[in-house]
């Protein structure tokens, strides 16, 4: 009775009206509904292909196992590692997903600890707005919201490991959090199979010249993997070691227009004036990843993993004075012709040592049958062993103060627990696939900012003061349902639910001001000093999903999608206090107050097929924000730094339209077409708490921001490849990558480009040629940004980069000879999927 009511209520066109009206323009008086829909496609004949092994990542159609598995109902995008082996210039994990639609990674260098993943709806800065997954370890570090610590972990993953990677778009599967409003990456790495030995040397080399700086700069890059599967055990260990400079990623500036010798004169982002009289972050870095992944099959379907990971970042950064030559003297702090005191810290704090040391545990037990039931538990811990940055607390007219500051993040941690099920009944509900789970999690923040007498040996001289501090603790729970039906051969309707309570607790608070010039010592009263116990704060939400997807024939698949997605706010975005500005010249207050925000998300997809070797979809997506909570700056009028908040603002809309296509042998046989093109409108609707700040910040004449684009996202982004692979030995491929200019600022004032701390627009092309010698040996040269576009995001990007790369594998290929496996064992069980 039950299923013959729903199979009349659930009619296709109605669900089809209700996504199309969804993705209309809505008035900025519409209250959010609850309803969800959500799709991806999947092959009429069955229900599900059958993976190649019982542990396979990749499916006979090349689709992700993982996906199929769950019957998630999100668009995907992938890339396997063939094509980033022959197709990408990869010096660190996150360049493999350079070229996927709509995707961008604001990597600055090589070996950057700070690369946040921009995704179709939001931009930088929006490091919690979206999730990173290396197998059952979460990587994106949902401490904070940010540029900075919030970036996901990408050094705990090494390239060598990489089997696929998968992008997931929109909060449309119940099985993950509301960070999924923007998208889901996962990253795959392999297990062997048979012995399998991994070498690799890779060298790239950037020509950089701005401003006063043109010098070479390198990165060299050593890996190493081996693995082993005896009997039922199997095990991996990976290395990777990186030695390498960066050109500046921040300057030194000036608001006055003095004549400097040496100086360059410029603007601000707002249009105002600037000199800039030096660089820093100019970084020497070293970088060690180690992991050891260790596997026992209890069955040909029951397996058991554990994953031990270490990664560690040493780093010296020493500026460069172009107004005295390079060499560090930087005359008096006050008087005519200084340079001020607030340029002077500046270089003291561009001048710095950072160390970094990250410990990762991992442990799951996953069934993977096929039939009836599967289940998947797993457990991750991450800590930071080590985490400071020892700087001056000023320069002086010659060299620097032997006072300083240490930045840490020792103790901040983040913990995870999932457990998963999913049934595949027979009888009255056969055709419904449904899966649950538990999750539990806690990330704490430990961020204070200590004096010290001698900044060389951090907190070994610290006398006990610290200039900041903000501390905290977020906890989720959740309890979540979807249920996959195939009502039939061409519709399968997919709805689900995730309940969430949240607890921000132990937010901690303490600041010292009016520190002494010379950074010992401090003016201000005791009362001003006295910690703040921030309130506690509660919230339960529940998120629905929904999805129908209609697949009318083999070649085409429509699918439409709404999902309500809640996501709630970092412990640094409650919590972060600084005091002192750093090298990018920025203070933060906290808020220990924000709401969560809430986005109600629509897709419809239209996805066909071109022959056997290709596709081409068309996705319109829809998302309005409440409360999104945003951190907006404020230009201090006579100092030079900037002051950082973050708030909620009221409502947010972000639409547009994403094309992706893919077409192997275009013309000739061997040449590939791969691209995308996405136009997103990111408006703010309303800001109810908007006020200007005038001043220096030039935005005293918006008396609102209604109608004002949304910080930090670009409207238009693009990417192409065509390679041509003439045999198995050679491929040649020619990239490209453009994305339109972005605001920084609810009040989109922000008028300047081409000058640092702006948000450029760019069109870089890449090349790259892969030769394969034989099943052992490769050869990789390639070129990034061949045109030298010179452009700033915030920080100036990599000019014209040289890679050249050469790879030794041993047992990689099926049926080659290893130390315990003979080359004529039977192959892995197959699990079939298909009832």
């Amino acid at each position: 009775m039950y299923r013959h009511h729903l199979l009349r209520g659930v009619s296709a066109g109605a669900l089809f009206v209700v996504c199309s009206a969804a993705i209309l323009p809505a008035r900025a008086q519409e209250s959010l509904p609850t309803i969800d829909i959500s799709g991806e496609g999947q092959p009429a004949q069955s229900r599900r292909p059958a993976p190649t092994s019982v542990w396979s990542p990749t499916l006979p159609d090349g689709k992700p196992a993982f996906v199929q598995k769950f019957a998630l109902p999100n668009t995907v995008a992938s890339v396997t590692r063939k094509q980033i082996d022959e197709t990408i210039n990869v010096i660190d994990t996150e360049d493999v997903v350079k070229y996927l639609p709509s995707l961008f990674v604001r990597k600055r260098n090589s070996g950057d600890t700070q690369a946040v993943l921009q995704t179709r709806t939001w931009g930088v800065a929006s490091s919690a707005r979206s999730l990173v997954y290396a197998d059952d370890l979460l990587l994106t570090a949902l401490i904070g919201n940010d540029n900075s610590i919030g970036a996901p972990r990408w050094g705990l993953v090494a390239p060598e490991e990489i089997e696929r990677v998968d992008m997931l778009y929109g909060p449309f599967s119940a099985q993950y959090p509301g960070n999924s409003m923007g998208g889901v990456l996962q990253i795959t790495t392999r297990m062997p199979d048979r012995l399998e030995v991994t070498a690799k040397q890779t060298v790239s080399l950037q020509d950089f010249s701005l401003y006063g700086t043109s010098k070479l700069f390198h990165t060299e890059v050593t890996s190493a993997t081996v693995g082993d599967k005896i009997g039922d055990f199997s095990w991996f260990l990976t290395g990777n070691y990186a030695h390498g400079t960066t050109q500046p990623l921040t300057y030194v500036t000036s608001s006055s227009l003095y004549g400097w010798p040496g100086a360059f004169f410029g603007n601000t982002k707002f249009g105002g004036p600037a000199t800039v009289l030096g660089s820093s972050g100019n970084l020497e870095n070293d970088q060690v990843n180690a992991k050891l992944k260790l596997a026992y099959d209890f069955t040909p379907t029951l397996r058991a993993t554990y994953t031990l990971g270490f990664w560690s970042n040493d780093g010296t950064s020493i500026p460069q004075s172009y107004v005295s030559g390079g060499l560090q003297a930087f005359g008096a702090a006050s008087g005519t012709g200084s340079i001020g005191s607030s340029a002077m810290q500046s270089f003291g704090s561009g001048y710095y040592r950072v160390q970094e040391k990250m410990l990762t545990n991992a442990l799951a037990v996953k069934s993977n049958t096929g039939g009836p039931f599967d289940f998947e538990v797993s457990a991750s811990h991450f800590t930071y062993l080590q985490s400071d940055q020892r700087s001056p607390y000023t320069a002086a007219p010659v060299g620097y103060s032997s006072t300083g500051k240490d930045v840490r993040y020792n103790g901040t941690y983040w913990t995870l627990l999932d457990l998963k099920g999913i049934l595949r009944p027979d009888g009255v509900l056969a055709g419904h696939d449904i899966s649950f789970g538990l999750h539990g999690d806690q990330f704490h923040l430990n961020n204070p900012t200590w004096l010290t007498t001698n900044w060389t040996s951090g907190m070994a001289s610290s006398y006990g003061v610290a200039a900041s501090i903000g501390n905290g603790t977020t906890r989720t729970q959740a309890l979540w349902a979807q249920d996959a039906w195939r009502i039939s051969k061409e519709f399968k309707f997919t709805v689900g639910g995730r309940w969430e309570h949240w607890v921000a607790s132990d937010g901690y608070n303490q600041s010292l001001g009016s520190i002494n010039a010379n950074g010992f010592g401090s003016t201000a009263t005791a009362a001003s000093m006295l910690p703040i116990y921030q309130p506690t704060l509660y919230h339960t939400r529940f998120s629905p999903k929904g999805s129908l997807q209609w697949t009318p024939d083999e070649d085409w698949t429509v699918t439409g999608s709404i999902g309500l997605a809640n996501r709630f706010p970092t412990a640094k975005e409650l919590y972060n206090l600084t005091t002192i500005p750093g090298a990018t010249g920025t203070v933060v207050n906290p808020n220990p107050n924000l709401r969560p925000e809430v986005a109600l998300s629509k897709e419809l997809a239209v996805e066909r097929k071109i022959g056997a070797d290709g596709s081409v979809r068309v996705s319109l997506f829809d998302e309005e924000v409440r409360d999104a909570i945003i951190s907006q700056s404020t230009f201090v009028t006579g100092q030079n730094f900037t002051a950082s908040q973050t708030t909620n603002v009221d409502r947010v809309r972000n639409s547009g339209v994403e094309l992706a296509a893919r077409k192997d042998n275009v013309v000739i046989k061997g040449l590939e077409l791969v691209g995308s093109v996405t136009y997103l409108n990111a408006r703010v609707i309303s800001d109810s708490k908007w006020a200007p700040s005038g001043g220096t910040n030039y935005d005293n004449w918006a008396l609102s921001v209604a109608g004002k684009r949304v910080p930090n996202v670009p409207d238009w982004r693009a990417t192409m490849e065509a390679t041509y692979r003439p045999d198995d030995h050679w491929a040649f491929t020619v990239a490209a990558r453009y994305q339109g200019q972005m605001w920084t600022t609810l009040a989109n004032n922000d008028i300047a480009h081409g000058v640092y701390q702006s948000f450029d627009r760019f069109f870089v092309v890449d090349t790259k040629i892969h030769y394969k010698w034989n099943k052992h040996i490769s050869f990789d040269f390639g070129i990034d940004n061949i045109g030298n576009y010179k452009y700033f995001l915030f920080h100036p990007f990599p000019q014209r980069t040289y890679t050249m790369s050469a790879k030794y594998e041993f047992g990689r290929d099926k049926g080659e000879r290893g130390i315990f496996f003979e080359g004529d064992e039977p192959p892995l069980f197959d699990v079939s999927f298909v009832r």
